[in-house]
């Protein structure tokens, strides 16, 4: 995502230049108040969370935001950690929200909570059961197998919902092969 932040002044401090608010870099944009994501599949996923029936509180967005900033997976348990003025049964109440309008999608790894991740992404995650590293694999690359299972069982492959167990390199010991 090619990101842009917009800066606003903290309340009470008038700007004396009131014309419209500058854009700087998310590295830059740190160590600034920051509003809103500016991004066309941003405001897509607004749009999809207000046309649900949603509020779109200022918890909602900042949970949006950090979602859509960030790569990979985080558990809800992780959001509440980020934002400690917003409560765990909000992030999950957002989240279940979120989801239900088609803006992030979960997947379960192993024993651990549920992970959240902006939805679209072509990968299916395939978790390590020695050491618990997550691999992402693009889902074309198991085309192959997913047409062996319907032509030969009758079965349609749903990827994405659970993760795939694995063993990765380093964790394979040679020569052993790993019982189920």
């Amino acid at each position: 995502h090619a990101l842009r932040f917009r800066e606003v002044s903290p309340p009470g401090v008038v700007r004396p230049d009131r014309r419209a608010p500058s854009l700087t870099t998310a590295a830059s944009a740190q160590a600034r108040t920051v509003v809103g994501v500016i991004s066309p599949a941003f405001d897509e996923a607004l749009a999809r969370v207000r046309a649900g029936g949603g509020r779109l509180t200022r918890a909602r967005r900042t949970l949006l935001e950090d979602l859509f900033t960030t790569s990979g997976r985080v558990t809800a348990e992780e959001l509440a950690e980020r934002h400690d003025d917003i409560d765990l049964a909000t992030v999950y109440r957002s989240l279940s929200h979120f989801e239900e309008v088609g803006v992030i999608e979960h997947v379960h790894l192993g024993h651990g909570p549920a992970a959240y991740r902006w939805a679209g992404a072509r990968t299916v995650a395939a978790v390590c059961d020695g050491c618990g590293s997550v691999t992402d694999i693009p889902t074309d690359e198991l085309d192959a197998l997913a047409q062996r299972l319907e032509q030969r069982y009758g079965l349609h492959l749903e990827l994405g919902h659970f993760a795939l167990s694995v063993r990765c390199g380093t964790c394979i010991t040679p020569g052993v092969r790993p019982q189920a």
